[in-house]
């Protein structure tokens, strides 16, 4: 095995691998990505869409939980997280949605004028296309996205009533500028049918370079340092040790040490190496190499809500609760269907999608004042929120104390707040699925009750203002097998739900769909009178206690975790800068979600692709897609 080489990359996840095969465009540069998991490219549990849950419960997720979380009762959650090549692009449910214009330039606005968004969405258009669109083909990248083919008619039955609410039905989802209904865009080969993700699409075709190197199931225990020999004593990052099965040995970097390990993952490599918070370090016994109490801090991620309503048997609304109960005959005609491309193996199922509003808050009186009450509290008494400038302070206290800039704190409040006060902004992500869907406390999927057709319901918090962590807990380093937060050697601490907003603003959402996409036809007519609902009657969450006490015992934490190592000033609160560049220290930077400094309003793909799009072209100026 070489043991020298350009850029090492941490991480053969979704970042990783573009990282990587557009900086190996560059023949005089030597790159070599260091994966902790497997490579599954030819895997078909990878590469058919019908198979993306059957990794969930192997070594190919890392398989986490949350610690306790005080505002859901104790509930822990599960933390999903690809551990393969292709990280997590290789277990998803294919949604594509790039970040908000208004997201983005809040990003840009907290110190990072290079993240503006035309320039970050001329480097998105370099990581898909998207054909035969009703918008026309779009993008340039190697990525496919696709959109399903409408086999039933809910999605027309969805457009209509989201309509009928008055908002719009037929928007582009790619645009970065949406509200109302749309469909959702998917990593899924339009003509293939298969998964397209950061394996197929970016390293496939670029591992056949000289000077490309790919090593799996190996381990970064930790990044090397030495001394600026100018004479200012900075660390600057020279390599990485690793393990791969009995074996460890190091590994040069000549130019830069890239993590791309993720949003828990990546915060871990820096605390193992010395680069974090100087207390946590010291009684670890790790030796402190940059003093930044800001890595592993701003965690955040989306809450979601499950809801199922009985559905009438009706020609042209068929629904998946067959083969969810495994029936012979629905099986049969799906496989059917996909041998001519078509059907409920080939895609991600959901019948509907929309981009939502609260207008309770922006248009009325009432709303708005409450708005304002929202945004100045916090559970846990966080009081002084918004006070002088460069003074650190401890706010929104739960089971574990989360600690954020004053300066932070009022811009994230701020891009919150401007969501929820505009008519055109979604607060929250809603889709529906042809079927029944319910879940445990911890995440995991329910059996069918077994009689009845369904429709289920998601409602996703677009902008939470709960902020958490994730911290090391033992100065041992992780391998490929660790399935559980323990083993691993971490505590994530999502603090869910430890901001008062997050609670109403999602519970809001709950009744806007019960109250009103629910009751609004066409879609109010196809529901059984009377009929079953899961998980307990809707009628119960009319009332905003109710639906308050249903949002702390039900909702779920996505897998779209940011914020870890964040984009931003370092008197901010910041842990890289506007070129993801670690402070403190040369020669290392971070290229994942973990710099995003404020949670995307949906799914985070696309957002991962895209930042990693951005980060080379800065690595490598000038650089353009092949």
């Amino acid at each position: 095995m070489a043991s020298t080489f350009d850029f090492v990359i941490v991480g053969g996840g979704t970042a990783g691998l573009v990282l990587a095969a557009r900086l190996s465009q560059v023949p005089s540069v030597q790159v070599l990505v260091i994966e902790a998991g497997q490579d599954l490219t030819a895997d078909p549990r990878v590469n058919m869409p019908a198979m993306s849950q059957s990794l969930h419960g192997t070594p190919a997720n890392w398989r986490l939980q949350t610690a306790p979380q005080e505002s859901l009762h104790g509930r822990q959650l599960n933390v999903y997280g690809g551990c393969l090549l292709g990280g997590s692009s290789a277990i998803n449910t294919f949604v594509f949605l790039p970040p908000s214009k208004n997201h983005v330039e809040a990003w840009s606005a907290l110190g990072n004028p290079s993240w503006s968004w035309p320039r970050f969405s001329a480097s998105m258009a370099s990581a898909y296309s998207a054909h035969d669109t009703p918008w026309g083909s779009l993008g340039r990248g190697p990525l496919q996205v696709s959109f399903a083919a409408e086999d039933t008619r809910w999605p027309a039955v969805w457009r209509e009533t989201v309509s009928n609410l008055g908002f719009p039905a037929s928007m582009d989802p790619l645009s970065g500028e949406i509200c109302g209904a749309h469909k959702d865009p998917e990593t899924v080969h339009a003509i293939e049918k298969l998964r397209s993700y950061a394996a197929s699409a970016y390293l496939q075709p670029a591992r056949s370079r000289g000077n490309l190197t790919v090593w799996t199931d190996t381990c970064v225990e930790k990044i090397l340092f030495d001394r600026d020999s100018s004479g200012n004593g900075e660390p600057v990052a020279v390599g990485v040790q690793y393990v791969k099965g009995a074996t460890r040995g190091t590994v040069t970097a000549h130019r830069e040490v890239i993590l791309s390990a993720g949003a828990i993952r990546s915060p871990q490599v820096l605390e193992l190496s010395g680069v974090g918070d100087p207390e946590l370090l010291r009684q670890l016994g790790i030796d402190v190499v940059v003093d930044n109490a800001h890595v592993g801090e701003n965690l955040q991620n989306h809450l979601y809500v499950a809801l199922a309503a009985q559905v009438i048997a009706r020609d042209g609304f068929e629904t998946l609760d067959g083969l969810l109960q495994g029936d012979t005959a629905a099986l049969a005609a799906a496989q059917d269907a996909l041998a001519r491309g078509r059907g409920p193996l080939t895609g991600i199922n959901t019948s509907g999608s929309a981009q939502m509003p609260l207008p309770f808050f922006s248009s009325s009186a009432a709303g708005k004042r409450q708005l304002d009450r929202l945004l100045s509290g916090s559970s846990g008494g966080a009081g002084g929120q918004g006070q002088g400038q460069g003074k650190e302070e401890e706010v929104e206290k739960g089971p574990a104390t989360s600690k954020a800039m004053p300066a932070f704190i009022e811009a994230h409040k701020a891009f919150v707040g401007s969501v929820l006060a505009s008519s055109t902004e979604a607060s929250a992500f809603y889709s529906m699925f042809p079927g029944y869907m319910a879940f445990d406390g911890k995440g995991n999927a329910l059996p069918h009750p077994g009689d009845g057709l369904y429709v289920t319901f998601a409602v996703q918090l677009a902008h939470p203002l709960s902020r958490g962590s994730t911290h090391i807990t033992t100065a041992t380093s992780p391998s490929s097998s660790s399935s559980s937060s323990s083993a691993a050697g971490i505590q994530v601490d999502p603090r869910y739900l430890s901001h008062t907003a997050d609670v109403e603003v999602l519970a809001r959402h709950i009744q806007q769909l019960v109250q009103q996409v629910k009751t609004t036809e066409p879609l109010a007519s196809l529901f059984v009178a009377g009929g079953k609902t899961s998980p307990h009657s809707h009628e119960d969450l009319e009332d905003l206690e109710g639906a308050k006490k249903f949002v702390r015992e039900a909702c779920m934490g996505a897998y779209h975790f940011t914020g870890t190592c964040s984009q931003m000033p370092r008197d901010m609160g910041g842990v890289v800068d506007d070129e993801g560049r670690v402070y403190g220290c040369r020669n290392l930077r971070v290229c994942d979600l973990s710099i995003v400094p404020i949670v995307p309003r949906c799914n985070t793909q696309a957002t991962a692709y895209g930042l990693a799009e951005h980060m080379a072209r800065m690595i490598v100026p000038g650089l353009d897609a092949e």
